[in-house]
């Protein structure tokens, strides 16, 4: 699988996140909790790592939540807070709040110091594509302020949103790094909903996150499709018997694969199909769980 997708407003966002960095006090880095290092973009990192950062593990709420928390600690461990979030229930914002918080208050001392007049503190936000970003905002600001979309890339130009009286949020587009080529990580990205639907073959996403489901929650993926004893099956009969179990059917009857599989992902982007983290916590030093939630034996 190759990534074919790096449209032109994702080069000018990382030179439009250049031109500002030097008058942000502080960034505000979103991750996928499904995927927290594979949605870590290195090109964000480099270009901001002079800055005070507070990490977000967003979906929180579509991991598994063990493995949230060991990243958590993964990621906290590099000096930066971190705080899972559920920014459609709201939860885990007030702990970025406070965190926040914290740090304006450092810079807002430091202003004073250096008698500087005091501002609110400007904070940028970054990410990848659809990674939460707005949805995050929207919450911290108690409005909805930056556009949200389910499709990648909605965010096209730099918005500033206030937050109160003494901050500051310089929403940036979100940024693939363009040299991601390897084919686990742009299996992950696809399967998320970082890539753009044109970017990846659906239908062989949708059968390698089958195996990745009949493995991890397969009680929940049998019970959502209605199928018995599928750990064992392949993935083409068992995205056949989704197709047919859903009423994706072409001419004559036949399985429409192609709206199975964008059933899948779909379905696996809400939740539907369990709580599932793609990267393995335990690849860095964390802890993981066994299929379904149940305890590492």
């Amino acid at each position: 699988m190759k990534l074919s997708w790096y449209p032109g407003h994702m080069a000018k966002a990382r030179r439009t996140m250049r031109q500002y960095i030097s008058g942000i006090d502080l960034v505000i880095e979103v991750l996928d909790a499904r995927i927290p290092m594979t949605s870590r973009n290195p090109d964000i990192s480099q270009i901001t790592r002079m800055k005070p950062r507070v990490v977000v593990l967003a979906k929180a709420d579509l991991a598994e939540p063990k493995d949230t928390e060991a990243w958590r600690k993964i990621l906290a461990a590099e000096g930066h807070p971190c705080y899972a979030v559920n920014a459609e229930t709201g939860e885990g914002v007030k702990d970025v709040v406070s965190g926040i918080s914290r740090l304006a208050r450092e810079v807002m001392t430091k202003l004073k110091d250096r008698r500087r007049k005091m501002r609110p503190l400007r904070a940028m936000v970054v990410g990848i594509p659809n990674v939460g970003k707005s949805s995050l905002i929207n919450r911290l600001a108690g409005r909805k302020s930056a556009k949200i979309g389910a499709k990648p890339g909605v965010t096209t130009g730099r918005q500033w949103i206030k937050v109160g009286n003494n901050i500051e949020l310089l929403d940036m587009p979100g940024v693939l790094s363009p040299r991601v080529d390897d084919p686990l990580s742009i299996f992950k990205l696809a399967a998320t909903g970082a890539l753009a639907e044109d970017s990846y073959d659906s239908v062989e996403v949708a059968h390698d996150l089958l195996k990745i489901l009949q493995d991890k929650t397969p009680a929940t993926l049998g019970e959502r499709f209605h199928l018995e004893d599928i750990r064992t099956w392949d993935s083409h009969r068992l995205l056949h018997a989704i197709g047919e179990r859903r009423g994706c059917l072409g001419a004559g009857g036949t399985v429409d694969t192609l709206r199975a599989g964008v059933l899948v992902l779909s379905e696996f982007r809400k939740g539907l199909l369990g709580k599932v983290t793609l990267d393995n916590a335990e690849d860095y030093g964390g802890e993981t769980h066994g299929a379904d939630g149940d305890e590492p034996s």
